[in-house]
């Protein structure tokens, strides 16, 4: 009987459901549930999946800014949701504070706006100072007051500047 059990469990597809009650009949195995199964399933064709985070959601990030109308840019570093850090950039120019931000400086200076919509991450890293450092360092045309590599050893300066 081992045997002849192993030999059906072999066969992949034993057709419709008469070909297969045949073929147990001859083994005459009355302690054998048999069970049909599709091999089509609906998980097959409909995919449940979880929604992907967006971007902006993410926190700890190293970021940049792109202007919309020229090739400055602003590269920060936040601990938050990237969307609260950028809607306070966005925002920040209805204040009316003594102390305006770099972002909001070139706004009013140039009349230009950011591309907000479009904000990059650069690096994923938090509680570390370098991933900021380096990609301010990498920026042509930085809107950034921070331009010092400060902790980042002296040896460094010519590599990341090839970057």
């Amino acid at each position: 009987m081992g045997t002849r059990l192993r030999n059906i469990k072999k066969k992949k597809n034993l057709g419709d459901e008469g070909k297969l009650t045949f073929n147990l009949k001859k083994f005459n195995l009355k302690e054998v549930r048999v069970s049909f199964r599709s091999p089509n399933k609906m998980k097959k064709y409909i995919k449940v999946q979880k929604d992907s985070r967006l971007h902006t959601s993410k926190n700890n990030v190293v970021y940049k800014i792109q202007c919309n109308d020229c090739d400055a840019s602003y590269v920060g570093q936040t601990s938050r949701q990237l969307k609260t850090r950028i809607n306070e950039h966005r925002n920040h120019i209805n204040h009316n504070s003594s102390t305006r931000s770099v972002i909001t400086d070139h706004r009013l200076k140039y009349n230009h706006d950011f591309r907000w919509d479009d904000v990059k991450i650069l690096d994923e890293e938090p509680y570390s100072g370098y991933p900021l450092v380096l990609n301010i360092k990498k920026q042509k045309l930085s809107l950034n007051l921070q331009t010092d590599t400060e902790g980042l050893h002296e040896a460094y300066i010519p590599i990341v500047n090839k970057i």
